[in-house]
């Protein structure tokens, strides 16, 4: 089985996973997943804190499957050795515990998820780089590139994305869902060439970074639902 949850900001949010609130994990297993739409925040600090809550989830009896936010140690991220997982390229922080890299496509349950994370943040004048900002937040030109040649050697292969997976989502959809021009925004604008690129052949979009949960045909901003997918 398959969950998706919007940000957790460890230790900020996390509490929708506790037993008492997501009580549907008393029967999953390691073969189950639960997936952060990003600001998963467990890698900030190598402090107490960390240490704290990855012993948490690496007590859970799911298997966590997380895509980078805005909000996260992008310089740690980068220096996990990369490996591949179910078809896309991962980065692993426990063996439970599985960050989902910039512009795969993953095979789970049967079906094809593509993933990119990253996004802008807006409130980076108030944040310290290096401390609670990291301009990794962008993802680079190359994952950029990366993520349209998965996609289109995916279609080439007669194989179509049955979902996306992303922090924030395309500008034409922050548009018509939040009355938001976001249209400056590289991230959201890399989106809409991906939306082009999906939007027919999908079933559905999930995204986090806007801390509502909220619905727009077939796209889907989650913030404190966990909603089981497959």
């Amino acid at each position: 089985m398959i969950y998706l949850t919007g940000d957790t900001h460890i230790p900020i949010d996390v509490g929708k996973l506790d037993s008492q609130e997501f009580r549907e994990q008393k029967t999953l297993t390691r073969n189950d997943y639960v997936i952060v739409l990003g600001d998963f925040g467990l890698l900030w600090h190598e402090d107490k804190i960390y240490r704290h809550w990855l012993n948490w989830f690496r007590k859970r009896k799911f298997t966590t499957l997380w895509l980078d936010g805005n909000h996260e140690n992008h310089e740690w991220i980068q220096e996990i050795p990369p490996a591949r997982w179910h078809g896309g390229m991962v980065h692993y922080v426990a063996d439970n515990i599985i960050h989902l890299g910039r512009g795969s496509i993953f095979n789970l349950e049967g079906k094809y998820f593509f993933v990119m994370g990253g996004a802008e943040s807006h409130d980076r004048y108030l944040r310290r780089e290096g401390s609670s900002w990291w301009p990794g937040e962008i993802p680079s030109q190359e994952e950029m590139e990366r993520g349209i040649r998965n996609i289109e050697a995916h279609h080439k292969k007669g194989l179509k994305i049955d979902y996306v997976l992303t922090h924030t989502c395309p500008s034409e959809i922050i548009e018509m869902m939040f009355q938001m021009n976001d249209e400056n925004d590289p991230v959201t604008k890399y989106l809409d060439i991906v939306n082009d690129m999906v939007k027919d052949e999908m079933t559905g979009w999930y995204f986090g970074h806007w801390h509502f949960d909220k619905d727009f045909w077939k796209y889907h901003c989650m913030y404190y639902n966990v909603m089981r997918l497959v």
